[in-house]
């Protein structure tokens, strides 16, 4: 049986548009060769939808993958995303400049803040000559603070609910309008966030106006299920799109991807591991951004099905209760503590 194409997402004004319910993500594709290559595969698979970022560093190579597919550029759903330090309200239309400039497009259809903080970067000008090569260096990038340090947090502009835990007051707000109004200019058809909790999206919601809070993207896999992010996103009716959705690997080893009741569901129902978690990923309202770079692969996660409510249940009690909250946690990753209250 079929699940759905495509969903509606909330743009300006009311309206809605489409996007793909499978996408194909661009993260970590390392050297530009692989980026191009890995993309034009997925186009001529049939994707039309590639989730991007400007801390990939592959815009280039991936508006090369677009240009030499013969996809019409109105077919394809194009995301992308500003790193914190391209934050600060005067610089959220900059960051989206350079991913169109190196991507060669007019507009992409989803602009997502990276993460619910921001950075302070070198210098206005460090922004705009900044560059997210492989292997690029903190300087490279403009990021203020040395490669070994923490970056340097203004928390005047990160959410309230982070700024707060470390002792300061902040809001995201300023930087959510400066967003708004790259769909006002026409770059972006609609704006969003990436790796928000419940509490950074609650400080939007009265902000929404007629440009609304279109997109959550968290790390959302079966050890990971985050069904209250999902919950509420589905509440307010912004879409939950799903990085990691194979979970990859835990540091003792532990892989999702060889998880015995995954491999024997897969098995059962004649799917290839990655197919399936996909398929539970749309059945359950979300957007799975998997990622591969063999031909057989990149192909058959595109083929979701309908599973059976025993199969779906099976995967949604494989969450692992020392997972919990990691992805909304990461500001202690990067040396940043935080209290509870």
């Amino acid at each position: 049986m079929s699940l759905p194409k495509r969903f509606p997402l909330r743009v300006a004004n009311g309206k809605t548009i489409e996007i793909p319910s499978v996408g194909y993500g661009t993260w970590a594709s390392g050297e530009n060769s692989w980026a191009k290559d890995a993309v034009a595969e997925a186009l001529k698979a049939g994707y039309r939808h590639l989730d991007c970022a400007w801390m990939y560093g592959v815009d280039e190579p991936i508006g090369e993958a677009i240009k030499g597919s013969g996809v019409p550029r109105e077919e394809i759903f194009i995301t992308s995303k500003f790193w914190p330090h391209f934050g600060h309200p005067d610089n959220v239309e900059l960051c989206l400049d350079k991913i169109l400039k190196n991507m060669g497009l007019d507009y992409i259809d989803l602009y997502l803040a990276h993460w619910p903080c921001v950075w302070k970067p070198i210098s206005r000008e460090a922004l705009q000559n900044a560059k997210s090569f492989h292997n690029a260096t903190s300087k490279d990038r403009g990021i203020a603070g040395g490669e070994d340090d923490p970056p340097q947090i203004d928390w005047e502009h990160t959410t309230s609910n982070l700024a707060s835990r470390a002792g300061h007051k902040g809001s995201f707000v300023p930087t959510w309008k400066a967003m708004q109004q790259c769909v006002k200019t026409g770059k972006t058809k609609a704006v969003g966030v990436s790796n928000f909790s419940i509490s950074d999206m609650e400080e939007l919601l009265p902000h929404e106006n007629d440009i609304p809070i279109s997109c959550n993207q968290i790390e959302v896999h079966p050890w990971l299920p985050q069904n209250e992010l999902v919950e509420f996103g589905k509440k307010h009716n912004i879409i939950t799109t799903c990085y990691s959705p194979f979970a990859g690997q835990l540091p003792e080893g532990k892989s999702l991807l060889h998880d015995t009741k995954v491999v024997e569901l897969a098995k059962k129902n004649d799917m290839d591991v990655g197919q399936l978690l996909g398929s539970w990923a749309v059945q359950r309202g979300t957007v799975p951004l998997g990622k591969s770079g063999t031909p057989s692969r990149i192909k058959s996660n595109l083929d979701v099905k309908k599973l059976s409510a025993e199969d779906m249940k099976v995967l949604d009690e494989m969450a692992l209760p020392e997972e919990k909250g990691r992805t909304v946690n990461f500001v202690e990753a990067w040396g940043v503590p935080l209290h509870e209250g």
